[in-house]
C-alpha cells in the first residue's frame, strides 16, 4: 500500500521537546502517513525518548541515525528514504494542529499545478505568552520579503508540504545552506509551479534558545550565498538589505539604549537602507501581534493542550 504523506523530522538534542512534537503528529486527523525521524548525532536523551514514544504509540514511525552533519543533511536523508507522494517537514521542537496534514493534502490533491503548500503559523515562546500569528496572502510578495529579510518567512522547514518528485533530480535542500535552506527551496519551487498559502494555522512555532536563526554569523554566511544566487531576482539591492538586517539584529543585541541611538542616527542619515528595513521589521511585528490578539484565546488554548 502506497503512503500518502511522509513526515520528515530532523532531530538534534531536542529531548526537552521531541515527545510533544511527535504527539502532534500522532494526533493528525488523516491517516496513511509515515513519520521519519532522522537523528543527527544527538548527545542528549532525544533518541531514547523517541524510541520509547514509538514503542507505546502505534504508527508508521521510522527512526534513522546519522553522524552529525547538520539539519539540511538530515532533511535530505529523510527525503531519500521517504515513500510518500507528498513530503511534510517539521522541526523537532515545533507543534502541528490536528488538521494540518489533512488541509494541506486536500489542497495539493485538488490542484495538480501546485508544488508547495504553506499555512499560516503562530509564534510562541511558552504557552502562557501571547502568540503572534503570521499569515501570507501572496507567494511572490512572501518570497520577496523573505529574501530581503524585511518580512516573515514562509516557515517551509516546519509547515511546508511538497509534491514529491518535483525535485527528484537534485537535492531537496541545498547542503551549502543551513538557516536559509527553506527560503532557497521556496524560491526554487515557485519557479516550478504554484505555491498555495492556506489561511488556517498549520504550525505553532516555538522560540527557544539554541535555534539556528539566532546564529548571526551562520545567517550572514547563508545570506552571502543567497545574495550571489538571487541578486537579480528582484529589483532591490540584496546586499544592502541583508547588511541592514544584520545591523539591526546586532543593535538589538547591544540593548535598548544602543538600539534607540542607532535608530536616531539612521533617521537622520537615511543611509544603507537601514531605516527601510527597520520600519518593515517593526510593521511585521505589529501586524503579527495584532492578528495574534484577535485569535488569542483560540491559539493559546491550542498551544496549551499540545505543549503539555
Amino acid at each position: 500500500m502506497s503512503v500518502d504523506i511522509s513526515v520528515i523530522i530532523p532531530l538534534y538534542n531536542k529531548g526537552e521537546f521531541i515527545e510533544r512534537t511527535l504527539k502532534s503528529v500522532a494526533a493528525q486527523d488523516i491517516g496513511n502517513w509515515e513519520c521519519i525521524i532522522v537523528d543527527d548525532g544527538s548527545t542528549d536523551s532525544s533518541v531514547e525518548i523517541v524510541k520509547e514514544f514509538i514503542r507505546v504509540n502505534p504508527g508508521n514511525w521510522k527512526l534513522i541515525s546519522q553522524k552529525n552533519s547538520g539539519q539540511t543533511s538530515a532533511r535530505n536523508h529523510g527525503v531519500k528514504l521517504a515513500q510518500g507522494n507528498y513530503l511534510a517537514f517539521l522541526d523537532a521542537d515545533d507543534l502541528w494542529p490536528s488538521n494540518k496534514l489533512r488541509l494541506q493534502f486536500r489542497a495539493l490533491e485538488s490542484d495538480r499545478s501546485a508544488v508547495l503548500v504553506l499555512s499560516a503559523f503562530a509564534i510562541f515562546r511558552d504557552h502562557k505568552s501571547t502568540a503572534r500569528v503570521v499569515r501570507h496572502r501572496d507567494p511572490l510578495k512572501m518570497n520577496k520579503r523573505w529574501l530581503l529579510m524585511s518580512g516573515f518567512g514562509g516557515g517551509l522547514e516546519s509547515v511546508g508540504m511538497v509534491r514529491r518528485g518535483v525535485l527528484l533530480d537534485e537535492e531537496m535542500f541545498d547542503s551549502a545552506l543551513s538557516t536559509s535552506s527553506g527560503l532557497d527551496l521556496s524560491l526554487r519551487l515557485a519557479e516550478l509551479g504554484k505555491v498555495i498559502l492556506l489561511p488556517e494555522i498549520g504550525l505553532y512555532y516555538r522560540i527557544n534558545a539554541g535555534q539556528w536563526h539566532a546564529d548571526t554569523n551562520e545567517l550572514g554566511r547563508n545570506l552571502d550565498i543567497l545574495c550571489e544566487r538571487y541578486q537579480n531576482k528582484f529589483s532591490q539591492n540584496l546586499a544592502r538589505s541583508h547588511s541592514a538586517y544584520l545591523f539591526w539584529v546586532s543593535a538589538r543585541g547591544h540593548g535598548t539604549k544602543y538600539l534607540v541611538i542607532s535608530f536616531v542616527r539612521s533617521l537622520l542619515s537615511i543611509r544603507n537602507g537601514q531605516l527601510y528595513i527597520l520600519v518593515n521589521l517593526i510593521w511585521r511585528n505589529i501586524a503579527s501581534s495584532q492578528l495574534g490578539k484577535s485569535k488569542r484565546s483560540e491559539t493559546l488554548s491550542a498551544i496549551s493542550k499540545l505543549d503539555s
